[in-house]
């Protein structure tokens, strides 16, 4: 133990002779301790001379803070006669919090910078009762001679991790420290509950939402040897599924995911992972009035089929890689092939008519294509259809959903026309008006196979091919790269408006560099947001004039509220309020 006049001695032995003679003079200190003294020297920290690092930046009001500070108020409360001081840090070991409960500790404190803003992150400042915890990845205390700096020695610090219950993701780290002489082991038990605590407030802070896919997440993790998956807010993958399936098949699933979310009700079904390799969801969605707020997946994998799939014959930007869009294509060209009338869903700008069209072309070089906006098509098709093709024709009807009565009884009119065995119809329909009481439900009935198109921002792992071609379209013969900050950026934004706004988005960079390498300034502002809410006019001009000093300022947001007259707390906010994520 570390109480007695003997230890204290041992310690400061035990470090002079590992600064001396390396890991063989550390005879006797503890593993974490001795780990921590290697890491710190190998980081480069200096023993004698203390240096730290400050940062402007942090976040003092943040939800970590908020849902900490009844609990430190508590935990000060119960150690009011013991001269401690009680600090919180926030992930990335920089403090935001700090309350002292006697100023004969509090003052020693300030003169190693241990307030706001400091980082104690242990390749910085060696080991302490902060950065030692991050690293070990467990509750720490540090004692004494047990720091790695000399300047540190004076005090003793007990820090446990505060842990998201939802996320599994270590937030920050509470820390009580006091004068070396003072501590007791009694603090570990003491920090250990008030980071529990904290944790729970930090599930209770989140939605009704969250907290209902947390307990059904929970509830299904009980179950033996059962792959979980639950998507929402955040992200949770049980043990068993990260033994079954690699980063990138979880990243996949996860983007079916909310695929599902954002479809109608479906009850288990099969999702490709990868040729030869299936994977049965059964899914349990998270409803909070009428919204579905999340999903919880049950994954099973499936043997291998007997008889190989239908294959997909690619075409530069059609295809692509991600496992949803890869079905999609699939099922379409099936379809196209038994001659079934499609209907063809999706959000807006998807490209649903471009992909049917391309699909038919590859498969059919010799037929006719007949494609247009609904009425367009059903008015003019007499005309269209009257040369006989070779091959077997194909009829995009774009926005059947957009139909009123009459234009309904027609297209009924001219679907019973079309003679089966020479034409196919494609109809496109926004995913969104399926179950909406519309004119066009009265012809549903008239299509064979339905497919859905996942929208762009399910499709990560396709945006190189996509803004390659795009960019191939817009300025074809030019040298045009992106800039790999750039490519970031695009990766990142949700693209509400699907591949429609990312050509013009595209299009905007081109007209500010025609040639050369496309650098993030050239993206208009709203790619550096993640909200998919529609800005006012007034909005997207104060958007943009913060993305642009923010980029001005290297994103240091005391600078950037500077420029722009802001209070930091108000830039913050904004921030917040435009969901900006380059800052």
């Amino acid at each position: 133990m570390h109480l007695g006049q003997d230890d204290r001695l041992r310690m400061v032995a035990a470090r002079a002779g590992f600064l001396e003679h390396g890991a063989a003079g550390a005879a006797g200190v503890r593993n974490v301790v001795a780990a921590s003294w290697r890491r710190s020297q190998e980081a480069g920290v200096d023993a004698d001379e203390y240096r730290i690092t400050y940062h402007e930046d942090v976040d003092l009001d943040s939800r970590l803070v908020r849902c900490a500070r009844p609990v430190i108020d508590r935990l000060a409360e119960e150690m009011v006669d013991v001269p401690v001081a009680i600090a919180l840090s926030d992930a990335q070991a920089r403090i935001v919090h700090r309350l002292d409960c006697s100023s004969s500790v509090g003052r020693p404190l300030d003169r190693v910078d241990f307030t706001a803003g400091f980082d104690f992150g242990e390749g910085g400042v060696g080991t302490n009762g902060i950065g030692t915890v991050f690293e070990a990845g467990s509750p720490v205390s540090v004692v004494g001679a047990e720091h790695f700096t000399e300047a540190l020695v004076t005090f003793a610090c007990t820090g446990a991790p505060v842990v998201d219950p939802v996320t599994g993701r270590v937030e920050g780290v509470l820390d009580v420290s006091s004068l070396a002489e003072n501590w007791t082991p009694l603090m570990q038990a003491l920090v250990r509950r008030a980071a529990a605590d904290i944790g729970q407030n930090l599930l209770q802070d989140r939605s009704q939402a969250t907290q209902a896919l947390f307990e059904t997440f929970v509830k299904a993790d009980s179950r033996p040897r059962q792959a979980v998956m639950a998507v929402g807010d955040s992200l949770m993958v049980n043990r068993r599924a990260q033994q079954l399936f690699t980063p990138a098949e979880q990243f996949a699933i996860h983007q079916h995911a909310l695929l599902l979310m954002s479809g109608r009700d479906r009850g288990a079904e099969s999702f490709t992972l990868a040729p030869g390799r299936s994977v049965r969801l059964r899914a349990t969605r998270i409803v909070v009035g009428e919204e579905v707020t999340g999903i919880v997946l049950l994954l099973d994998e499936e043997p291998p089929p007997q008889q190989p799939a239908v294959r997909v014959q690619r075409v530069d930007g059609t295809a692509g890689r991600s496992p949803a869009w890869t079905t999609a294509c699939s099922q379409i060209a099936a379809a196209l092939d038994r001659g079934e009338h499609l209907l063809v869903m999706g959000e807006p700008g998807t490209g649903k008519r471009t992909l049917v069209a391309e699909l038919f072309g590859r498969a059919h070089p010799a037929g006719r294509l007949v494609a247009g906006e609904a009425d367009q098509v059903v008015r003019d098709a007499a005309a269209l259809l009257a040369v006989a093709p070779s091959g077997p024709a194909l009829v995009v009807l774009g926005g059947i959903d957009r139909l009123g009565a009459d234009g309904v009884d027609r297209l009924r009119a001219f679907l019973a026309s079309l003679d089966r065995g020479r034409h196919i119809v494609a109809a496109t329909v926004s995913e969104a008006n399926i179950g909406a009481d519309l004119p066009f439900q009265a012809v549903l009935g008239l299509f064979e196979q339905a497919v859905t198109l996942p929208p762009l921002r399910f499709r990560t792992d396709d945006l190189p091919l996509v803004v390659a071609r795009i960019l191939a379209e817009l300025a074809p013969d030019r040298r045009v790269r992106l800039h790999p900050e750039t490519s970031r950026l695009i990766g990142r934004y949700s693209w509400p408006r699907n591949v429609t706004q990312l050509r013009e988005a595209l299009r905007h960079a081109l007209l500010k560099r025609p040639v050369g390498e496309i650098q993030p300034a050239d993206l208009p502002g709203y790619c550096r947001t993640a909200g998919t809410r529609t800005l006012t006019p007034i909005e997207a001009v104060e958007r943009d004039a913060i993305v642009r000093a923010l980029q001005q300022c290297g994103g240091n947001r005391v600078h950037a509220a500077a420029a722009l007259g802001l209070a930091r707390s108000s830039l913050y906010r904004k921030i917040r309020t435009y969901a900006i994520t380059d800052a």
